[in-house]
């Protein structure tokens, strides 16, 4: 089948002329231009529409057209076109015919009275509004409902995210509402609130869960896996995992290659590596990192290897957690059994769970549940599980309790290679991630002043680096303002920078520890434009401990680089570098006998780092019934 095709147009009236119908054009296209320049997608606009041109286009694009735009003015019965008006019977018929079309959006005043009819001829599904919008509010409606399907949203999520938005900016009360309306064929069209989404309820399934292709068919020639064969000894299974990443992303299979003397040839091999490592989210990212490091076949390697599926399939398995929690806190769910025993709870658990059977588990709630995860993706991976995925999840499973129990395998060189080759299997079905961006975003400014519409202002940073453990909080005013916001203090999971209403918080799983750091410690800025991320552990003696990602998770559990694990109870006294040494003093005023004051100050009475950290899981405990 062909790219689907989004049709764009616009058409003013010279007696009642719209101001903001060049912008509307301009914002709409720019909105679609990434799906566009990867080739997911066609996009085509007419800026001056009239009637035959309208006609002539669907003729020459026959069942191409997924989406039919009609910016301008409207009424209940027409839309009025440039050159004359588009009767909405005679238009219905058109886009009746049309095979593939999934909605028609007509971005006009008072456009409702012409679902009835187009639902008449056919059309599945139409975005309309029963009451006169404002020129602006209608061209900001539309440009949040294409930015959200060009991330990847379906037309339901887009669509409510479009109203979230407006409720949220312009604090409009329940007079204005956004919802979707779905009807069985003949039945009137009545809807209550001013801007909606009809759908015929035949095709209610199919149009709410459409949405924008987002994945690009490439493959890597011979040539260049022969290339990548002969550029490493070792990590060559892992560099395969460039292939999948580039199915996600294409941008990143751009970034394989440069240009010389007006020709485009392969970058040195030595560049591959980072690729990887800054396209995926650091958990993941920072393992790879070590797995450079650690190239030789040695006990090492292996533990690195073992390290790497472990916290990969930890980022997962919290990601799912995380959105499953939010499912249960909006709608009450009650969670089996089975979830309550299988979650790793103390130390020994923790050591022996399977986090990648886990994540399977928990996704296999959601379709009991016949809820939708945040990262759809889940679903194409669990469905597109092969028998070597199993074998190679198995194999690592095995060579974890052989590491566990201090077994060496005899042949180090294969063991090594055999388990790359499994962990490159695993890495492969999380590249999806690619596609996502991973934030720590701490505090939040407000600004609305008297000419200047309501901004935010984030602390944040995105959790991505290269060889390092760079990390670092935005500086730049461009990647700082947004027009909506996420939540603060956290680490959240996003499709896009500038739409972090639509983004999924990670918190209490996965955090960044100078985040708290900083709130407990006004005075001085410890580390203040770092991130350093942790995955959450276990529980003991009512401390919930966290292992950094920095290091191989064998060296977290051993504390072997003194920050490797942190846990709840630390108070900032403590914490705060540079503090404790005393000695001298003490005995000096031992000279004068009891110090008056030793007692009370030898009491640590400072905050707690991370208390708030144990406060969310304690609810969280509580909302899935495991206290």
């Amino acid at each position: 089948m062909s790219k689907p095709l989004i049709y764009l147009t616009f058409a003013n009236d010279p007696d009642a002329h719209l101001d903001l119908l060049k912008e509307e054009s301009k914002r709409l296209f720019n909105a679609l231009e990434e799906p566009k320049r990867k080739e997911y997608i066609e996009v085509e606009r007419e800026e001056s529409a009239e009637l035959d041109e309208i006609f002539d286009y669907f003729t020459r694009n026959k069942d191409k057209v997924a989406i039919f735009h009609y910016g301008g003015h409207a009424d209940g019965s027409r839309l009025h076109l440039e050159g004359g008006g588009g009767n909405a019977k005679g238009l219905g018929t058109l886009l009746g015919e049309q095979k593939n079309l999934k909605l028609v959006f007509l971005n006009g005043c008072s456009s409702k009275g012409q679902v009835e009819e187009l639902f008449a001829q056919g059309v599945k599904a139409v975005i309309a509004t029963s009451v006169p919008i404002q020129d602006s509010k209608a061209v900001e409606f539309a440009e949040q409902f294409y930015e959200a399907l060009a991330y990847r949203r379906n037309i339901g999520h887009a669509f409510k995210l479009a109203a979230a938005f407006m409720k949220s900016r312009y604090n409009e009360g329940p007079e204005i509402q956004y919802r979707a309306y779905i009807f069985k064929r003949g039945e009137p069209i009545k809807a209550e609130l001013p801007w909606g989404l009809y759908i015929q309820k035949e095709y209610e399934d199919e149009i709410k869960n459409w949405k924008l292709p987002h994945y690009q068919k490439i493959s890597f020639s011979k040539d260049l896996i022969q290339y990548i064969g002969q550029s490493f000894s070792s990590n060559r299974y892992i560099m395969l995992v460039l292939e999948e990443l580039c199915r996600y992303n294409p941008d990143i299979y751009a970034q394989m290659f440069e240009e010389r003397g007006g020709e485009k040839v392969k970058k040195d091999s030595k560049y591959y590596p980072e690729i990887i490592i800054r396209n995926f989210p650091w958990p993941i990212g920072s393992q790879i990192r070590l797995l450079r490091v650690a190239d030789e076949a040695n006990i090492e390697r292996l533990e690195t290897l073992i390290s790497t599926y472990l916290i990969t399939g930890k980022a997962l398995y919290y990601i799912l957690l995380s959105d499953l929690w939010n499912h249960v806190r909006k709608s009450k769910i009650s969670l089996p059994t089975e979830f309550k025993s299988g979650f790793p709870m103390n130390k020994e658990a923790y050591q022996q769970f399977d986090f990648w059977a886990g994540m399977k588990r928990i996704f296999h709630l959601f379709k009991t549940k016949e809820i939708s995860p945040f990262v759809e993706e889940f679903e194409e991976m669990i469905i597109g599980w092969r028998e070597e995925d199993n074998q190679a999840q198995a194999h690592l499973e095995n060579l974890r309790k052989e590491l566990q129990f201090g077994e060496t395998p005899a042949d180090m060189v294969a063991s090594s290679t055999l388990a790359e080759r499994a962990l490159a299997l695993l890495l492969k079905k999380a590249a999806f991630l690619a596609r996502y961006r991973m934030l720590t975003v701490r505090n939040i400014n407000m600004e609305k002043t008297r000419l200047r519409t309501l901004t935010y202002e984030l602390d944040m940073g995105a959790l991505n680096a290269l060889e390092d453990r760079g990390l670092g909080m935005y500086m730049d005013e461009a990647n700082r303002r947004k027009l909506a916001v996420s939540h603060s203090h956290s680490v959240i999971l996003t499709v896009n920078e500038d739409r972090l209403d639509d983004s999924l918080n990670l918190s209490p799983f996965i955090i960044d520890k100078f985040t708290f750091a900083q709130a407990v410690n006004k005075t001085k800025q410890l580390s203040n434009k770092e991130a350093r991320i942790y995955l959450m552990g276990w529980e003991d003696e009512e401390k919930l401990y966290y292992l950094t990602v920095d290091h191989q998770l064998y060296q977290s559990m051993r504390n072997e680089h003194q920050e490797d694990l942190i846990h709840t109870d630390i108070q900032a006294s403590a914490y705060q570098e540079g503090k404790g040494e005393k000695k001298g003093m003490e005995d000096a005023f031992g000279a004068f006998g009891d110090d008056p004051f030793a007692e009370a100050e030898s009491e640590d009475n400072s905050p707690k780092v991370f208390e708030s950290l144990k406060d969310e899981f304690e609810t969280f405990k509580l909302d899935t019934s495991l206290l």
